[in-house]
């Protein structure tokens, strides 16, 4: 029940700030003889000591922002007397890395999934469809709606749909440069995703992101449930999603055979994003999700932190928890690959959070990356 709620919430001892779980009038108590000075909108910030100006202000037990302005005990603290100023974290590698204790071969338990073989197990069996370039993005959508309607009405045992992966992109890209780099790597990823029964890639045919240097890269090779075409062979768009059905529906019998067998739960791959954060995700679900991130590791399986502009702030709480010091470096040079591109884009690292992470209590990316890092649990990076 609400009214069972304490005033505010001290997240660790060293906080000079608490979180409110509910909206907070002027003159109500909180904690330790503090007063609220004003109304404190429920998920935000307000200071349980006295916080100088150019003073760091702590939630979480960690830097989240210096004061921009001398902060009384009870004051709201926000965009109007919090922000980031030059922040030196001291980064220790491994010391946190203690071995994790495993759940045993004989006790680890199992889930019914996909196995793709060489080890790949899907917890979907979806057949995908890959636009190379944004030309072959509006075919691509339109076979797979032609596919969603199909399937609403009249389903197709053990196939989970056929969706259409696409972008904005792939024309005159250099492929060497970074966004090259990214996208050859993303595409590989997708053609060997263990949730895909099925692929089929759809280019144009004078793009420079070609698909066929991409499938001999990636050792895949054409057949029953990999397959490939060029909308400038078919002769234009409705040929080409014509033909493109046909593949699917030569696809769907051998995608369909495919059957849920039981699979050990260290074939996991689970990838960890924050959706709309504000001021209780990293007291609430973000945590939740580290409890569960424990569990899988434990059993085997792998987790992963998916959105490296949100570790800025918390890198130093994950070096100490890397389990070699090269894992540590390479966290690290991804942070200043972020800080380089951020200052080359005439960007910044604080631009996240966004409008309504703000308005939901959320003033700083650093605050913002500590709620998100929790949700990688306490098992060694």
């Amino acid at each position: 029940m609400i009214a069972d709620l304490p005033a505010v919430l001290v997240l660790n001892a060293k906080d000079n700030v608490g979180v409110v779980p509910a909206n907070v009038d002027a003159g109500r108590a909180l904690v330790n003889g503090v007063v609220a000075a004003e109304r404190i909108p429920r998920g935000h910030k307000v200071a349980i000591s006295h916080i100088a100006e150019g003073a760091p202000v702590l939630k979480y037990g960690q830097i989240i922002g210096y004061a921009t302005k001398a902060i009384q005990p009870g004051e709201h603290v926000h965009l109007q007397n919090l922000a980031i100023l030059d922040l030196a974290l001291k980064h220790e590698f491994c010391v946190d890395n203690a071995p994790a204790v495993m759940v045993p071969e004989e006790r680890r338990r199992t889930f019914d999934g996909f196995d793709r073989g060489n080890g790949r197990i899907g917890t979907r069996n979806y057949i995908g469809i890959l636009s190379t370039v944004n030309c072959s993005a509006t075919v691509s959508r339109y076979v797979a709606e032609h596919y969603a309607r199909r399937f609403r009405e009249a389903g197709h045992d053990n196939i989970d749909g056929v969706v259409a992966l696409t972008y904005g992109g792939g024309c005159a890209l250099n492929l060497k440069s970074e966004g090259g780099r990214i996208l050859t790597r993303t595409f590989k990823g997708y053609a060997r995703n263990p949730n895909f029964g099925g692929i089929l890639m759809i280019g144009l045919g004078c793009e420079t992101f070609q698909y066929g240097p991409l499938v001999e890269e990636a050792g895949l090779e054409e057949g029953k449930t990999f397959r490939t075409m060029m909308i400038q062979n078919q002769g234009g768009t409705r040929k080409t999603i014509d033909a493109a059905c046909e593949m699917i529906d030569d696809m769907l019998p051998d995608v369909g055979r495919i059957r849920r067998t039981p699979q050990p739960l260290s074939g996991i791959k689970l990838a960890l994003e924050c959706g709309g954060s504000d001021g209780y995700s990293g007291i609430s679900a973000n945590p939740a999700l580290g409890v569960a991130s424990d569990l899988l590791v434990k059993e085997g399986a792998t987790t992963v932190l998916s959105e490296t502009p949100e570790i800025y702030g918390a890198e130093h709480l994950l070096t100490r928890r890397a389990a070699r010091p090269e894992v540590a470096e390479k966290l690290l040079s991804r942070i200043d690959w972020w800080r380089d591109y951020t200052a080359r884009n005439d960007a910044e690292l604080n631009n996240n959070p966004s409008f309504g992470n703000k308005a939901g209590g959320l003033t700083t990316i650093l605050e913002k990356s500590l709620g998100a890092v929790a949700k990688g649990g306490s098992m060694p990076l």
